[in-house]
């Protein structure tokens, strides 16, 4: 493991409670064999299932995970998109990775080179452009996700996020 700015390696798995560790929307950095990644610390606004699923950022840092309904009024085109790095309680804080190799949570069998996009299942994307979805611009898979049901996929985050919704 190589620099660090602000964070360490354990800390970005941790979900803090009742008081935040960092000043939310910080941008941390870590250095490692895959390169760099860059996270940014949230609020989560519900429950966030588990490490790896699809959130958007709202207004002031606050985060849910994405889904068909996600671009509502303060989080619609350009929001940020980021993969949690824990699971987390609605009130919880916590880092989401927005740039670097990580994994997503997609559908079954996503392919690579395609364009992702948010699906009805909370926290997972898919390749399916159906209308009333939202394209993620800036994420890309580095493998097909397989044929699970729901997975989490080799990814490639170049700070995601929410494209113009699919007519």
């Amino acid at each position: 493991m190589g620099a660090t700015i602000g964070i360490s390696p354990a800390e970005i798995v941790l979900a803090a409670v009742g008081v935040p560790a960092f000043r939310v929307g910080t941008l941390g950095c870590l250095d490692g064999d895959d390169g760099s990644k860059y996270y940014v610390y949230g609020h989560a606004q519900e429950i966030i299932t588990a490490a790896g699923y699809a959130c958007v950022f709202n207004s002031g840092h606050e985060v849910e995970m994405i889904d068909a309904t996600s671009s509502a009024p303060g989080s619609g085109v350009g929001a940020m998109v980021g993969a949690a790095m824990a699971a987390l309680a609605d009130n919880d804080w916590g880092w989401f990775q927005v740039y670097g190799k990580g994994s997503i949570r997609t559908l079954a069998s996503a392919a690579v080179g395609t364009l992702l996009h948010s699906t009805a299942t909370p926290g997972a994307l898919d390749d399916a452009a159906t209308a009333g979805l939202e394209p993620i611009i800036g994420l890309y898979l580095g493998t097909v996700s397989g044929g699970s049901a729901e997975t989490n996929a080799d990814a490639y985050f170049n700070y995601p996020s929410i494209g113009l919704t699919a007519a």
